[in-house]
């Protein structure tokens, strides 16, 4: 199932079973051509694929309780590892057979499993027992709080720097501003809902995000199929291939600050590309970053408020390149994508092996909404309010146990400097992964 040019690409590099995915070569990578590519690479034959399984959910996309983006987006494609992972509860399950179509005729691309006796599974089935008693399908009311707040926050800190610019109102607004965005990240994961639009504040496209982050990023962690692996090339080569060049390897210390402060501009950019040539059109969502330079207009002169605007950004952008790729997932300890990987392809234990909590932010809720925290949790369970993780660490802790995987968290400082060190890597591990 791998591609036979990747050893000539690459070199001694694995690719974990995942089958080399169509578009992951060219140069200018965004959400709806990473989907046409798994169209072509999935077998779902213009339908919906689960397992070896073909259903047709055209007549469900009105009734999603999701909202219907998500099946609108993955039509035509394989949504083994999205359909496990966005439904806790069995009822999805259950009404699954309703619109069975056929068997697929061609093997999965990917080779992750959901076997009933697996890590995944079993965590699953506890994390149930565990939530009970929880609305697992709408947010906590302390989230929803501290993103109204944060919101309301942004906006006035915005308009103060525009009528009085000070760089402390512009680092406090950029700040702010980054923290909304982040929060709004986890209304992304869930049913649709005003809030998941904060994050399109930042520049950033709240559709391309379910694509790019939730529905690549999320369930393919650090392989070749991960968009926010692929989409940094050839500024940030994070894979441990040898033909990374000087420059990248060591030179990243030098340009990353520059990079971070510009990546609300290229996702602007990513953007207004995609609206106009890719879907087809704008919608609603695609006017909200128009409101705080628009709000700064009003109450300082335009020119004087969109440069005030523009300064926002860049401090925004750079805290979020921050807490963003300095987050979780990068270090030479960390599987990536052509080290060897577990006999066990288990979904459950793919993830843990690409993530890593860090300390101090998981010691408040806030710290964890505004950092991406409690992120092996979040991975495992994205759909789950970042509020309620907490009460799955036990059944977490006990399926970890179970399959002797290591529950460690690791400081901020480790995380920081693992990202470089990984730039830096061009030597796949050679020993399966125990976490």
């Amino acid at each position: 199932m791998v591609d036979e040019n990747i050893g000539k690409k690459w070199g001694d590099t694995t690719f974990g079973g995942f089958k080399y995915p169509t578009g992951r070569d060219v140069g200018w990578k965004t959400g709806a051509r990473w989907l046409e590519g798994k169209r072509k690479d999935d077998g779902a034959e213009g339908l919906w694929r689960i397992g070896d399984k073909l259903y047709d959910l055209s007549k469900w996309i009105r009734n999603h309780p999701g909202g219907s983006e998500w099946l609108t987006l993955t039509e035509g494609t394989d949504i083994t590892e999205a359909f496990e992972a966005h439904h806790i509860t069995l009822l999805a399950e259950k009404l699954l057979p309703n619109f069975y179509i056929r068997d697929a005729v061609t093997p999965r691309s990917s080779p992750l499993t959901f076997k009933p006796d697996g890590f995944y599974r079993k965590f699953k089935g506890r994390v149930r027992e565990a939530l009970k008693d929880v609305d697992i399908h709408t947010s906590a009311r302390s989230t929803n709080f501290i993103a109204d707040f944060l919101f309301i926050v942004t906006l006035a800190l915005c308009v103060k720097a525009a009528i009085a610019p000070s760089w402390l109102m512009i680092v406090a607004s950029g700040i702010f501003l980054t923290w909304t965005a982040i929060v709004g990240h986890n209304f992304l994961h869930q049913r649709d809902t005003f809030r998941m639009y904060y994050m399109d504040l930042s520049l950033m496209s709240s559709r391309e995000w379910r694509i790019m982050h939730i529905l690549s990023h999320h369930l393919y962690t650090n392989t070749i199929i991960d968009l926010e692996i692929t989409i940094h090339e050839p500024i940030f080569y994070l894979l441990p291939r040898k033909d990374k060049s000087l420059i990248t390897r060591y030179f990243s210390w030098i340009y990353f600050p520059l990079v971070y402060c510009i990546i609300y501009f290229l996702h602007a950019i990513r953007r207004v590309y995609s609206i106009f040539w890719e879907f087809g059109g704008p919608e609603l969502r695609d006017a909200v970053p128009l409101l705080i330079p628009t709000l700064m207009c009003l109450v300082a002169p335009p020119s004087s408020a969109l440069v005030t605007y523009l300064k926002i950004i860049v401090v925004a952008s750079f805290h979020f390149g921050v807490a963003g790729l300095h987050a979780a997932h990068q270090h030479p300890e960390i599987y990536h994508d052509g080290d060897v990987r577990r006999k066990d392809m288990d979904f459950g234990l793919a993830q843990v092996d690409t993530v890593r909590d860090r300390l101090e932010i998981e010691a408040s809720t806030f710290l964890v909404l505004t950092n991406f925290g409690s992120h092996t949790l979040h991975h495992l369970l994205p759909t789950i309010d970042h509020t309620y993780l907490h009460l799955c660490q036990p059944a977490f802790e006990q399926t970890c146990k179970e399959f002797g995987v290591s529950t460690e968290t690791w400081p901020i400082w480790k995380m920081w400097w693992g990202f470089f060190k990984q730039l830096e890597n061009i030597q796949p591990n050679k020993i399966e992964s125990t976490r």
